[in-house]
């Protein structure tokens, strides 16, 4: 059994997974942070924490206790909560360390970027950034005003430096790729015309399909993201990058990414899809725990646990939030 646990308006990512894979993977039981935390227990199994940035700081720690009791029963947890890196500390300590190129930068602290162009965006959370892409201080001042006479606050707002090159045909690329349980599994290469990539908006051609196809099969940078994902603590989720002058540049890391249809999309690339699906089900059969059986139980720190919300969000509220999502999925289907 693998237990995956998401944010109550969150859990489309996994069950679309599931749906669409038709059997190919181990059961999974998908269960929502709000009924763990009403039920103060889980399946037993393999643990995978997703879906952070959607969790108060008092969820943060009730989710901690869960993977502290899971270890103690000698079952497996990926992503613990105590050590995933989020997206500013991950960019911020690549940089430090000089392994990637991305400058962040927190707005709320008075700190100045010195890399442009960049933009700015919520460090949490899937929606498009606040800005276009500025190019100098001016800029950044002009559009610090315009978030603050707008009602915008910059707590949790970050400057983030952009990092990529058109490719020969003048196009933008960002690369995904999944981690489960180590393993590095390509997903997909999307184009566009713009700077920011958030489908395949690139005319289809047999070549890139072919190019495409060849990079999900050799899998040649599995190296590097195995070791940038271990970096990051994570062990479950999607790195989404570029290529710049043969230098891997590594913008964030999804743990509770959209995976890809096994049927349908563009027919110019589903030759890709089966070796995609054929190195997930090994991955998640890696990490499975088919022996596990009850539940687990864990306690919370009393304290915080008072704080934590019970009641399930607003219907209407998550029904909007599905259907953002499955139109963000569909567009990265191609």
């Amino acid at each position: 059994m693998i237990v995956i646990l998401v944010s109550d308006m969150n859990q489309w990512p996994i069950t679309r997974l599931i749906r669409t894979a038709r059997g190919h993977l181990p059961p999974i039981s998908v269960v929502s942070y709000a009924s763990a935390f009403r039920r103060l227990s889980v399946p037993a199994g393999s643990l995978v924490f997703t879906d952070f940035d959607l969790l108060s700081s008092f969820e943060m720690d009730a989710a901690g206790a869960l993977a502290v009791a899971a270890e103690a029963q000698g079952l497996p947890v990926l992503n613990h909560p105590a050590r995933v890196m989020e997206r500013h500390d991950l960019l911020a300590s690549l940089h430090d360390a000089g392994r990637n190129p991305v400058e962040v930068t927190r707005l709320d602290t008075g700190a100045r970027p010195s890399r442009y162009p960049l933009f700015i965006r919520q460090e949490d959370g899937c929606l498009r950034p606040d800005t276009g892409l500025l190019h100098d201080e001016a800029a950044l001042d002009a559009a610090l005003a315009a978030l603050r006479a707008a009602g915008k606050t910059l707590k949790r707002r970050i400057a983030v430096s952009f990092e990529n090159r058109p490719d020969g045909e003048g196009y933008y690329r960002k690369y995904g790729a999944f981690c489960i349980g180590g393993r590095i599994v390509p997903q997909h290469i999307l184009r566009g015309p713009e700077w920011i990539v958030k489908s395949n908006r690139a005319n289809a051609s047999e070549a890139f399909a072919a190019e495409e196809l060849a990079w999900v099969q050799d899998n040649p940078h599995a190296p590097e993201l195995a070791g940038i994902f271990a970096h990051a603590g994570i062990d479950f989720g999607r790195i989404d990058y570029a290529m710049v002058e043969g230098r891997l540049v590594t913008y964030e890391i999804n743990v509770n990414p959209t995976f890809p249809r096994f049927r349908g999309g563009n027919p110019a690339r589903e030759s890709r899809r089966k070796p995609i699906l054929d190195a997930l089900a090994e991955a998640f059969a890696a990490i499975d725990t088919p022996g596990a059986r009850g539940r687990l139980t864990f306690r919370p720190d009393p304290g915080g646990a008072r704080y934590i919300k019970r009641k399930r969000w607003n219907r209407l509220e998550r029904q909007i939030w599905k259907i953002r999502m499955a139109l963000r999925n569909r567009r990265e289907d191609g």
